[in-house]
C-alpha cells in the first residue's frame, strides 16, 4: 500500500492537474435550469442571458408550467414542463375587483400553490434533464429549496433592483396606499432573499418535510453562487456595503427578438416620442389620452405601444393621429426617438440608456418607482406622478427634457458607462468563473 503522506501528495497532484486542465480548457459545458417568472420583464432579460450562455457553449432548459413552452422554444431555447397552470391547485375563483381582500387573499393562495408546484415538479424534472446548476429569478421563491434538494450549485438573477436594496421611493412618485394596499405589498413583494409571511411559512413547511432546515439559514447551508443584477451600478444609489457574491451587471440585452410589425411608412420626419406603459399593467386609456394630447400640441410625431394588452383599434380616435401599435419594434423605434415617455420599467428604462435617449417616467406600481427615482437621480429622466397627471405637465416635461442638454448629456453618460461593462458577457463570466471556483472546492473536500 501507498504510505499515508504519499496518498495525501499524489490526491494534491490530482487535484492540482485537475484543476490547471479546468482553467487551461475553460469553463466546463454545463446545463443550467432556469426557473423564472412567466412575466415579460423577468422573461425576456433571462432568455437573453440563457442564449448569451448557449452561445458560450452550455445547455440551458427552462423549467414551467406548459403554458410557457412556446415562448421558450421560439427563443430558440429548451423546455421541459413541470405540470400546467390547472395543476397547480388554486381552486378559489378570481375576484371581480382587484383590490379589497378578497384579492390579496386570491393572491397569497395563487403565489403559493405556484410554489408549491414548483417545489414538487422541478427537483424530478431537473434531475431527469441532466441539469448541473440552477439559474433563478430573484421571485421564483421555490428555487433555492429546489437547488438545495438537488445539491446543485446556483445563480440568483435579479432583473431590476434587488429586492433586499428595497423599493423605497420619495412619496410624491407613489399615490397614498390604503391599509390593504400596504398588508399586500408586505405580503406579496417577497423574493428568494427576502421572504416573510404566508408565502415563507408554506415554504418552511414543505423544507421541514423534505429534512431540511428553515429557508433564513440557507445562507449558511446552501448560499448561491452569485447574486447577480442587470441593474446596472452606475444607476443605483452609492452603497458602501454590499451583500456577499453580489455583481452588478448591467442589461441583459441582444438582437435575437420576435420581429413586430411596423408601419415605418407612417413616421414623417418629425421628432420622434416614444411611450410605453409596458406589459405588466394594461395602462390606463386617459393616460394614452394625455400624452397623445401632449404631443399634439408640442408638434411631435408619437409612437404608442401598448405592451401586447390592448387592441390598437381602440385609439385610432387619440389626438395628433399617434402610430399606436400592439408592439413596438423596441430597440429599433428608441434608436429614432428623440424622448422616450415610459412607466419606468426596468427592461424599458435600461433599453433607452442604452440608446443614449432621455426619458419622462410615469411610474405606477412594483419596483417602477425605484427604478424611476435612480433615473431622476441621475439626471436622465423626469418623474411625473401618475396620480397627479396632465397634459399639460406632459407636455411641459417633454419641452424641458427636449429644450435642456442636461438630461441628454447625462442619459449619454450613463449610456457610456453601460456600454463599457457590456453586461451579457460579464455575467456569463461571473457564473463560469463561479461554476470553476466552486468545482475546485469540491474537489478540494473530496
Amino acid at each position: 500500500m501507498m504510505p499515508m503522506q504519499g496518498l495525501q501528495v499524489g490526491m494534491v497532484i490530482a487535484k492540482d492537474y485537475a484543476w490547471n486542465m479546468l482553467k487551461l480548457t475553460g469553463a466546463r459545458r454545463s446545463h443550467f435550469g432556469v426557473l423564472s417568472f412567466a412575466g415579460t420583464g423577468h422573461l425576456n432579460p433571462i432568455m437573453t442571458l440563457a442564449r448569451h450562455l448557449v452561445r458560450r457553449g452550455h445547455r440551458v432548459t427552462f423549467f414551467h408550467t406548459s403554458d410557457l413552452e412556446e415562448k421558450i422554444l421560439q427563443n430558440g431555447l429548451e423546455f421541459a414542463s413541470i405540470g400546467s397552470v390547472e395543476d397547480a391547485g388554486v381552486r378559489l375563483i378570481r375576484p371581480a375587483r382587484k383590490a379589497g381582500v378578497a384579492a390579496l387573499r386570491y393572491r397569497v393562495h395563487r403565489t403559493v400553490a405556484e410554489m408549491e408546484q414548483v417545489l414538487r415538479g422541478a427537483p424530478e424534472a431537473m434531475r431527469r434533464a441532466g441539469v448541473d446548476a440552477l439559474l433563478i429569478d430573484e421571485i421564483a421563491m421555490a428555487g433555492p429549496t429546489v437547488a438545495e434538494i438537488m445539491k446543485r450549485p446556483y445563480f440568483i438573477i435579479s432583473t431590476s433592483v434587488p429586492h433586499n436594496f428595497g423599493w423605497s421611493s420619495p412619496n410624491r412618485f407613489t399615490p397614498r396606499l390604503s391599509c390593504v394596499a400596504r398588508l399586500q405589498r408586505a405580503l406579496l413583494e417577497v423574493s428568494t432573499v427576502r421572504m416573510q409571511g404566508p408565502v415563507r411559512f408554506r415554504l418552511d413547511r414543505f423544507r421541514g418535510s423534505v429534512g431540511l432546515d428553515l429557508v433564513a439559514r440557507m445562507k449558511n447551508t446552501h448560499p448561491a453562487l452569485a447574486h447577480i443584477t442587470q441593474l446596472p451600478r452606475c444607476l443605483d444609489y452609492p452603497r458602501s456595503v454590499l451583500p456577499e457574491n453580489f455583481y452588478y451587471c448591467g442589461p441583459f440585452v441582444d438582437d435575437a427578438r420576435a420581429p413586430a410589425d411596423f408601419p415605418w411608412h407612417r413616421l414623417d420626419g418629425r421628432r420622434l416620442v416614444y411611450a410605453s406603459l409596458g406589459s405588466t399593467l394594461k395602462g390606463d386609456a386617459a393616460t394614452f389620452r394625455m400624452i397623445a394630447e401632449a404631443c399634439s400640441r408640442t408638434q411631435l410625431q408619437l409612437v404608442l405601444s401598448l405592451g401586447g394588452r390592448r387592441d390598437p383599434q381602440m385609439f385610432q380616435d387619440l389626438p395628433g393621429s399617434p402610430v399606436v401599435v400592439s408592439d413596438a419594434p423596441q430597440l429599433e423605434i428608441l434608436k429614432k426617438a428623440e424622448v422616450v415617455i415610459t412607466h419606468a420599467g426596468p427592461n424599458t428604462v435600461f433599453e433607452t440608456l442604452l440608446q443614449g435617449k432621455p426619458m419622462i417616467a410615469l411610474p405606477t406600481a412594483f419596483d417602477q418607482p425605484a427604478v424611476a427615482a435612480r433615473l431622476e437621480r441621475a439626471g436622465a429622466g423626469i418623474v411625473l406622478p401618475i396620480a397627479r397627471l396632465s397634459s399639460a405637465k406632459i407636455a411641459g416635461a417633454i419641452h424641458k427634457v427636449l429644450s435642456e442638454p442636461t438630461f441628454r448629456t447625462a442619459a449619454q453618460c450613463l449610456q457610456r458607462e453601460m456600454l463599457s461593462v457590456q453586461g451579457l458577457s460579464l455575467a456569463g463570466d461571473i457564473i463560469e468563473t463561479a461554476l470553476q471556483q466552486d468545482a475546485h472546492r469540491r474537489a478540494i473536500s473530496a
